[in-house]
């Protein structure tokens, strides 16, 4: 998995990663409910022709994908700053995979870049609008809130049983607002990690093994990690303001990492015992809609750094 220059066979899969990555956008503007999945798996046209078709190849698919679509909808700052970065994550995945990078460094600096380049055109946004870059934020937070507010209020009114008064519901939307930076990021996370695994399959099936990503389910979160989420526990009770609300998100993403690495403990028993499929299936979804499930699996990720539950560093 080398660079190369655009050949005539590449042709072909370039118009089809074009192809592909236009019918998942255009899954996401047609049907909403479904978009929630299109959305994942977007990256993956451009991250599978970035590894076959090289680097000219899968920027030819971002650039003309990104332009149909801006001149399809005439909204170019909304499709630059959101499809842009999904489009640009495959294309990243795939630089930093062929370098045969270690995978927490593929995710991370994959995360870096695009949150970098996101900062530079917010910016650049911002000047052109005569706005500063936190009115724009704050404004979209407040818009956000309000969106939320009217989702929980025309909630009530479909289920009455819930029994919530308007105030209740602004305390929800006001929370929900507070921790929205963590999980936006840890979805973005989720994105990546998701492309990560199907893309090992999807090149495992054409006979290529990439060491960096193969054995996922023996991943571990570097041990100091664990002191980031002690030290953010703690700030949390102590501080205010800004400060507090910046320390609850830091704690919720670094939960997460460990959410990642209980899902290794888990995928990893059911590999050593050869578990059926629909058991797997089945655990994970449990997973996904229970949050004790979620919480126990992060409990596993955590205390997996004292009791090496996978045994990762005996002979």
């Amino acid at each position: 998995m080398t660079p190369k220059r655009i050949q005539p066979s590449d042709i072909k899969d370039i118009l089809t990663g074009i192809l592909f990555s236009m019918l998942i956008i255009a899954i996401m503007h047609i049907m909403p409910l479904f978009g929630i999945f299109a959305w994942v798996i977007l990256p993956l046209p451009v991250l599978f022709y970035r590894l076959k078709t090289g680097r000219n190849g899968s920027g030819i698919i971002v650039l003309i994908s990104l332009a149909a679509l801006i001149v399809l909808t005439q909204n170019i700052v909304f499709n630059v700053l959101y499809f842009g970065a999904l489009l640009a994550t495959g294309f990243l995945l795939g630089e930093f995979i062929e370098k045969y990078l270690p995978v927490e460094r593929i995710v991370l600096f994959t995360g870096l870049t695009i949150a970098g380049t996101f900062l530079i055109l917010l910016v650049i946004y911002s000047f052109s609008q005569g706005q500063g870059v936190h009115h724009i934020i704050l404004a979209y937070i407040a818009q956000y809130q309000a969106l939320l507010e009217q989702l929980f209020s025309e909630s009530s009114q479909l289920y009455p049983q819930m029994d919530m008064n308007p105030a209740d519901f602004k305390k929800v939307g006001s929370l929900f607002a507070i921790v929205f930076p963590g999980i936006l990021i840890n979805s973005y996370l989720t994105m990546v990690w998701i492309n990560i695994l199907l893309i090992k399959r999807l090149l495992k099936k054409k006979g290529i093994v990439v060491q960096s990503i193969e054995n996922l389910n023996r991943w571990k979160a570097p041990f100091q990690l664990i002191f980031g989420v002690i030290v953010m526990s703690i700030l949390t009770f102590l501080l205010s303001g800004a400060l507090k609300y910046i320390a609850i998100n830091c704690l919720i993403i670094l939960l997460f990492i460990y959410f990642f690495q209980g899902i290794a403990v888990v995928s990893f028993f059911f590999q050593k015992k050869s578990a059926p499929f629909a058991i797997r299936l089945f655990v994970y979804i449990l997973i996904a809609i229970q949050p004790f499930f979620l919480t126990l699996v992060i409990g596993f990720g955590l205390f997996d750094n004292w009791a090496n539950f996978r045994k990762l560093d005996t002979a």
